[in-house]
């Protein structure tokens, strides 16, 4: 019988792509314009061999170290370093939630909720957050597979109720500018897809006889997460232009401002709203759960999780606001540490740690 920490495999593919995807088609779409220009939607298409890399050595190490976390062998294959590698790797999933939460009460504020403190929207979306984390991995593999049909099913919406006012004859000509603005953001779109790590904190639940069949939907994920990157850039972009697209807070949002049912439905942003919550909801909660029960991994679980949960959720709150007071800090911090940090962790450093294992002969060789 399972218990509330195994899925299936179908499941984790499919919690992976609910997490992530939100920053590529929300929560960074600006910043990938202003870093590519026109040509930004082509940055993820360049970073998906980083990315099918990283995925494909992450799963290639869980093999090797069956029933383990990648916090849990990172000691076994590099010593004492793997402790401080381990932190970095928790601290990171920490700073993902930070990023996550402080990005959506941001939008919250500026779109929907202008009277309200960022301190209000963000300590009521946090507890509701916490309420499902505590229930375990299952309970938020299940909240995703609704909630990840909404996005997708509100996200293909919003493309085809726009497609009037696209011009996609924005999008050329490629390459204007040189390989320059490319290089630029395919490099944020490979630490955006370096997100994926989080892959190797829940393999070891996904129940023994899915194990071997993870890794097609671990590249679904990762395909599904460079659709919804391309797709709401390049669709902005050709909505809006680069140059206005750049500026706008949220430009992906703006779009639904666009969409109505002729009289009777004007307020279809209102649909968003329901979008951008399930989105982050479930994605907050993973890294929030995963970063926690890293830290009681690294504590040899003489903490509990459920006393970790709380603690982390207020530090969580406390640093979003007080770390991140406006905008541009926190856009500075997106474009100069976290997506360089994911770049790193998630996609460059897996093929190395695959690599040294298979050298040392570390774990069992799949």
């Amino acid at each position: 019988m399972k218990t509330r920490w195994e899925i299936s495999a179908a499941q984790a593919g499919l919690l992976a792509a609910g997490a992530v995807a939100m920053t590529g088609h929300a929560l960074a779409a600006t910043q990938f314009i202003a870093a590519g220009g026109r040509d930004a939607w082509l940055g993820g298409l360049a970073a998906l061999p980083f990315g099918l890399l990283a995925v494909w050595s992450l799963y290639r190490l869980g093999q090797r170290f069956p029933g383990q976390t990648l916090t849990e062998y990172l000691p076994q294959l590099l010593g004492y370093a793997g402790y401080v590698v381990g932190a970095v790797y928790i601290a990171y999933f920490y700073l993902a939630a930070i990023f996550t939460l402080r990005n959506t009460t941001d939008w919250l504020v500026d779109s929907i909720l202008p009277e309200t403190p960022s301190w209000v929207t963000g300590g009521l979306y946090l507890a509701a957050v916490l309420y499902s984390a505590r229930g375990g991995l299952d309970v938020l593999a299940r909240v995703n597979q609704f909630t990840l049909a909404l996005v997708t099913a509100f996200g293909i919406f919003v493309s085809i109720g726009t497609g009037h006012g696209k011009d996609y004859g924005l999008l050329l000509p490629v390459l204007q500018h040189g390989f320059g603005p490319l290089l630029a953001v395919t490099l944020l779109e490979v630490g955006y897809l370096g997100e994926l790590s989080i892959l190797a904190q829940f393999h070891p639940y996904v129940v023994r006889e899915e194990r071997a069949k993870a890794w097609r939907w671990y590249v679904a994920a990762l395909l599904f997460a460079v659709v919804t990157s391309v797709g709401p850039v390049a669709g902005a972009i050709a909505t809006f232009g680069y140059r206005t697209a750049q500026n706008m807070t949220h430009p992906t949002f703006k779009q639904w401002l666009m969409v109505s049912f002729a009289r009777f439905f004007e307020r279809t942003d209102l649909m968003a709203v329901h979008q951008w919550l399930a989105g982050t909801y479930v994605r907050e909660a993973l890294f929030l759960l995963l970063a926690s029960h890293g830290l009681v991994q690294f504590s040899r679980r003489r903490i509990q999780l459920v006393r970790v949960l709380p603690i982390a959720s207020l530090g969580i709150w406390l640093t979003a606001e007080l770390a991140f007071p406006n905008k541009p800090i926190l856009d500075a911090f997106l474009i100069g540490v976290y997506l360089p940090l994911s770049a790193v962790l998630g996609s460059f450093l897996p093929p190395l740690l695959l690599l040294i294992a298979v050298l040392r002969r570390a774990g069992t060789a799949p």
